[in-house]
């Protein structure tokens, strides 16, 4: 009885640990901007300064999610104002400059339907990826733990399966 007992906690503890790092297909794709809700008082707290925000909030980006077969996962946010593309793997550490200037050190995870960065700096922000209706959505979530009434929230509708 002691062995079966065993190669359950063994499975359990080896299943625990491991961290996906596959996309899924449905998370994959182009999308443009639809709704946006929040974004300016999140840019003010940021520092971001009045007019760079009034640009901002009157812009409608495409964001485009792809992934490599090696696990590189590349997301670009385009448009005609600025654009911006980073490049990382799921649970490995890496440095970011943010669109609004910051440095921070940035880790994603993928949790569920949703991938969550959480970029540690001055503020520490944490950005969600939410996909909906099979990925045909995508909810964009910007939030601040030192500031919890401070929320972003952008609505994407995806326009290309990649």
């Amino acid at each position: 009885m002691i062995f079966p007992l065993i190669l359950v906690s063994c499975l359990t503890a080896s299943a625990l640990g491991q961290v996906s790092t596959t996309l899924p297909n449905y998370m994959l794709g182009e999308y443009v901007l639809e709704t946006s809700d929040g974004f300016n008082d999140y840019m003010w707290q940021l520092g971001v300064n009045w007019f760079t925000r009034q640009i901002a909030c009157a812009l409608y980006p495409t964001a485009t999610n792809n992934q490599t077969a090696n696990g590189d996962i590349t997301v670009e946010t385009s448009s005609t104002f600025k654009s911006t593309s980073i490049t990382f793997r799921l649970g490995t550490p890496f440095e970011e400059s943010t669109a609004d200037g910051r440095t921070v050190s940035t880790t994603a995870v993928l949790n569920g339907n949703k991938i969550v960065k959480t970029q540690v700096g001055n503020p520490t922000t944490i950005e969600t990826r939410e996909f909906l209706e099979n990925g045909d959505r995508m909810i964009l979530i910007h939030t601040m733990p030192s500031e919890p009434s401070i929320k972003s929230v952008r609505g994407y509708v995806r326009t290309k399966v990649l």
